[in-house]
């Protein structure tokens, strides 16, 4: 989807914008969470995969990098719980984490 975000305005852009939207461990562009339009298309893929080969369940990969805006970059954790859950974390990107979860087990119970 990396050619999605040219010539698009801010309401319709499926990634971050600037600094926050930019990977620079991975050199790859953020998605924005918070948008309508990426979360419906990441949702419909999760369907498709369900749907099209039936799969039972997923496995998110980079974890880390979505549930913090710091992406764990230059960060420890050491396992105190005020680590995991500040303002370091990125509460959209949990949001599509639980919608497609739920969307998994409605689909396949």
């Amino acid at each position: 989807i990396a050619g999605f975000d040219f010539g698009q305005g801010l309401g319709e852009n499926y990634f971050l914008q600037g600094e926050a939207g930019y990977h620079r461990q991975w050199d790859s562009r953020l998605l924005d969470y918070s948008c309508y339009e990426t979360l419906r298309y990441l949702l419909s893929n999760v369907r498709y995969w369900l749907d099209e080969y039936q799969f039972d369940g997923f496995r998110f990969d980079g974890v880390t990098s979505m549930l913090y805006h710091h992406h764990g970059i230059d960060v420890g954790f050491t396992g105190d719980y005020n680590e995991y859950f500040s303002m370091s974390t990125n509460i959209d990107a949990i949001v599509y984490l639980m919608l497609a979860n739920k969307l998994t087990h409605d689909l396949v119970p």
